[in-house]
């Protein structure tokens, strides 16, 4: 269960979410779920992160694990918006102990172990659709810079929109609104999909490549109902996730299982892409039944793919 307190903080004040285990901050936002964030501080005994999510700027700091600093005004809105995000509802302790549980690789136990710190966002369904469908045959900076982009060209400035009189971001001294505001594009909200829709040359700039055709074919898709996001969250099938969203022109396996997981929180979805390969390869002999890790598979992969990835060395 976590706890709500108010405090002063870096002479700010600031509303401190604890009891979340062993929440990492870091590890969160940059296992590759999400990709609208930016490092604000990094020191080795805190860290600070901007991102956007449900049409909010999020400034959020941690000092320790299982701690959550929010430097925002704390209004019912904008809590609703962070608990539903960072999931203050659900107890991955317990989900990475089921895991534990259902495995007898010393090397997955040691994947869940230094990767227990991640929590699985739930993130906007369409946005995450979006992100992932950018997200094939690409690396992370680049989607975070694609993305940017297309929110900068379609979206609305949330730091003017809020009345910030500077720019959020602390190594920039530059006014909401401006030029290079726009050009860095993290403030702006998401677009829609009518936009993506009524403007489909709005995404050039941002030089999606071969991706632009499938980003046309889901904002229509989505837009008309052909492919209805809501009836999906509301049958809350992973099977029925993946079946739908694989009507869309450029999404496979992979793509579907990301936004299963991240977007509509099927946490059984074992998206498999290069790295997970790599892993099951090299640590369990060629072959990993997703349906033998349970209801958690997807938590599974999480702490697979970071351990890998990022704990290992690798690049």
């Amino acid at each position: 269960m976590f706890h709500k307190n108010n405090e002063v903080f870096r002479g700010r004040e600031v509303t401190v979410i604890s009891g979340l285990g062993h929440c990492s901050l870091a590890d969160t936002l940059e296992c590759g779920q999400a990709f609208r964030y930016e490092p604000t501080v990094k020191d080795e005994s805190y860290v600070e992160y901007l991102t956007v999510a449900y049409g909010k700027i999020i400034r959020v700091g941690q000092r320790k694990p299982g701690e959550l600093i929010f430097f925002d005004e704390w209004t019912e809105e904008y809590e609703a918006a962070v608990s539903k995000y960072f999931r203050f509802d659900t107890d991955f302790e317990a989900i990475r102990q089921d895991v534990i549980s259902r495995t007898d690789s010393e090397w997955l136990k040691a994947a869940a172990e230094e990767a227990k710190g991640i929590i699985i966002l739930k993130q906007e369904p369409w946005e995450t659709l979006f992100s992932f469908i950018i997200s094939q045959n690409n690396n992370i900076p680049r989607i975070r810079k694609i993305i940017r982009s297309v929110c900068a060209e379609y979206g609305e400035n949330l730091s003017v929109i809020t009345g910030m009189d500077s720019c959020p971001l602390p190594h920039k001294s530059v006014l909401p609104g401006c030029d290079e505001c726009k050009n860095c594009g993290i403030c702006y909200s998401f677009p829609t999909t009518t936009q993506v829709t009524e403007n489909p040359d709005g995404l050039l700039p941002s030089h999606p490549g071969f991706r632009y055709k499938y980003l046309i074919d889901a904002a229509k898709q989505v837009a008309d109902g052909s492919v209805s996001l809501e009836n999906i969250a509301e049958k809350n099938s992973y099977d029925y996730t993946v079946e739908q969203l694989k009507r869309i022109l450029g999404v496979g396996d992979k793509v579907a299982s990301c936004v299963a997981l991240f977007g509509f929180a099927n946490l059984e979805a074992f998206p498999i892409d290069v790295w997970m390969k790599r892993a099951i390869d090299e640590y369990f002999d060629g072959h990993l039944d997703p349906t033998t890790l349970g209801p958690y598979a997807g938590v599974a992969q999480q702490y697979i793919f970071h351990y890998i990835r990022n704990l290992q060395g690798e690049k």
